[in-house]
């Protein structure tokens, strides 16, 4: 997990950024399928070079879902490790994690004036995940720190891609004074994301964080960015939407270049300045900000764009809500002069962090799925062994990694369990099988854990999905994984992160917060039938309206983008509100075949209803 290393004043003043203790260190069940590193010749704290092991772990299972394990320890690398090609481009550079043992335990080390990483003018990675085009699904690098030695100027921490559906979380990217080019290089090539990034670190570089290129977006939380020498983050085109933004340094901490399509949504930050001299952000595109404050610069916002329609924002401060452009829209209140202009006037869905559930210990709390008589080879249904060990008091059931299971009958998801985690392994759908959270129901009268998170899996490529009903007054969680509709028909709050699926109901008086929802059906993406749905960051794809709200609900969306290149129906509204409450903050769409949105929204308020033709950045509802 991540700790905080900047400013406690800086920490208190938010709210939002909070040291996160490791309790010990994340270990995995040994019958769960992974792989470790130090059974292909690595050794922690040796001063030996580890980088043929590493790679060779990388290696054994190319496109495999598979976790590649670092234990505790400092692993000294001296070449890229670079994530499998396979036998072939549909192999290559996919399904492949890099797991360590705790953001503080497991490190990376690049020793001090290493080879080829040396050289400022030709840039190397220390990971590279893969290239374009967009298919390096579900890649992933967690809980580990990345350590760039002195006096290797060209070294760039973490070159990540990941499509669909893949993450960064309680990772630490730092590089010794007057070291490294680049932390994060997400701006190596094209068609990067969509992909979340939470709890990152960076420290050091010359560029803390690099974003580019047209699509897919990128959506970001708890970032801490410190000491770097020219760029605290710099976006040229890329669609980025960010809550909490820590930034201490004595450069620009946001650069949004001109002559692009680039887009920034920032919320709930926290820009520091050692040096006065620079602006705190410096904005030449699109940019949405909500509660940033600014200490130090010498000015706020620097909206440096020809084509602007916002002067400077200055002296810093407290940036309540603001806009750099004029496309604020709405179809039943003023806006007046299309700007939001530090408003402070709209209502906005309060944010809750998504619950952390205890690891607990994989020796004495976790139940293996084969256990319960589950087929690996995917040939008979698992289902009723998956109830058997819901209903076995377990508190984690795991599908170990390398099997195939089949799921094709109703489950119910009960008593004590609290964690069911895929250990990155891939499912098959027969039907519409339903994954039911349920209260009270347990065989043996055990009580319901609190918080329930479905984690970690995938079903296969085009196959179907498993819906999950949650009926309770419970807390489900849903994280990094692909292959699930979610409906929300009881009372509990509902957190989706990292998904690719769909949200098909969210019901009255419930509440659901989405960080990357990534969506790509036909047809319609995401029903609010009267609840409140906040959401971080969302893509989508393929015809079909993206949110439909009805029957008093409020939808707060924070960045979306829409990839329409399959062309859009005509007529076709891209958002439906009814009797409800709309909210879209940064709103971008791409399209390169001529067929783009021609209606953006359809608002019917009682008995009227009103269109929106032009894509708004900003709409506001009623």
């Amino acid at each position: 997990m991540r700790s905080a290393l900047l400013l406690p004043a800086l920490i208190a003043t938010t709210g939002s950024v909070t040291a996160i203790a490791q309790i010990a260190p994340i270990t995995f069940p040994a019958d769960g399928g992974i792989v470790d590193v130090r059974e292909y010749g690595a050794v922690a704290d040796d001063e030996g070079d580890d980088t043929a092991a590493i790679q060779a772990a990388l290696d054994a299972y190319p496109n495999g879902n598979r976790i590649v394990s670092l234990p505790p320890g400092v692993f000294v690398v001296r070449d890229t490790l670079r994530w499998p090609a396979g036998d072939g481009e549909g192999n290559a550079q996919k399904r492949t994690i890099l797991q360590g043992a705790g953001e503080s335990l497991s490190i990376l080390r690049l020793p001090e004036n290493t080879g080829t990483f040396t050289d400022g003018g030709k840039p190397k990675p220390l990971i590279w995940t893969g290239g374009a085009p967009a298919q390096r699904f579900r890649n992933a690098v967690r809980d580990l720190t990345i350590e760039i030695g002195p006096r290797n100027h060209g070294a760039i921490g973490l070159q990540f891609n990941a499509s669909n559906q893949g993450t960064i979380r309680n990772v630490a990217i730092r590089a010794a004074e007057g070291s490294g080019k680049i932390g994060l290089d997400l701006g190596h090539c094209d068609e990067i994301g969509p992909l979340l990034v939470r709890h990152l670190t960076v420290e050091g570089f010359e560029v803390g964080i690099s974003t580019k290129w047209p699509v897919n977006s990128n959506t970001f939380e708890h970032i801490l960015l410190s000491k770097q020498r020219r760029i605290g983050w710099w976006n040229y085109h890329q669609m980025v939407f960010v809550r909490d933004l820590v930034s201490e340094n004595r450069v620009p901490s946001i650069f949004n270049e001109k002559d692009s399509w680039g887009t920034v949504t920032l919320l709930d930050a926290h820009l520091h300045a050692i040096n006065p001299e620079a602006p705190a952000i410096h904005n030449q595109r699109q940019m949405y900000l909500r509660k940033v404050e600014i200490l130090g610069y010498r000015l706020a916002v620097n909206h440096d764009d020809k084509d602007r329609d916002k002067g400077d924002i200055g002296p810093p401060g407290l940036i309540v809500e603001d806009t750099s452009h004029k496309n604020v829209r709405s179809l039943f209140r003023e806006v007046g002069d299309g700007t939001l202009a530090q408003s402070g006037e709209i209502t906005h869905l309060p944010v809750k962090e998504t619950p952390e559930v205890p690891w607990g210990d994989p020796a004495r709390e976790w139940a293996n799925l084969l256990d319960f008589g589950a087929d690996p080879t995917g040939a008979v249904d698992a289902s009723a062994a998956l109830q058997k060990a819901i209903d076995s008091g377990s508190k984690t059931l795991y599908l170990p990694a390398g099997a195939n299971f089949l799921f094709s009958t109703a489950v119910e998801i009960r008593g004590p369990v609290q964690r069911i985690i895929g250990l990155e392994g891939r499912f098959s759908a027969d039907g519409t099988p339903v994954w039911s959270l349920v209260d009270g129901k347990h065989p043996q009268k055990l009580p319901d854990a609190p918080v329930v998170i479905i984690e970690r899996m995938s079903n296969q490529s085009g196959g179907a999905e498993i819906r999950v009903r949650h009926e309770s007054a419970r807390t489900l969680v849903i994280s990094s994984t692909t292959g699930f509709v979610v409906e929300g028909v009881g009372k509990g709050d509902l957190f989706l992160d990292d998904l690719c699926g769909h949200l098909d109901r969210l019901a009255p008086g419930q509440s659901a917060w989405c960080r990357q929802l990534n969506s790509e059906r036909e047809g319609l993406k995401c029903r609010n039938a009267g609840g409140k749905l906040w959401i971080l960051g969302m893509k989508a794809e393929k015809t079909g309206t993206l949110i439909d709200t009805t029957a008093g609900g409020i939808t707060e969306v924070n960045g979306l983008f829409l990839y329409s290149n399959s062309g859009w129906n005509a007529g076709e509204a891209a958002f439906t509100v009814a009797d409800a409450t709309l909210n879209l903050f940064g709103v971008n769409e791409r399209n390169f075949n001529r067929q783009p949105v021609t209606l953006w929204v359809r608002e019917r308020q009682g008995a009227e209803t009103r269109e929106l033709v032009e894509r708004p950045w900003v709409y506001l509802g009623r």
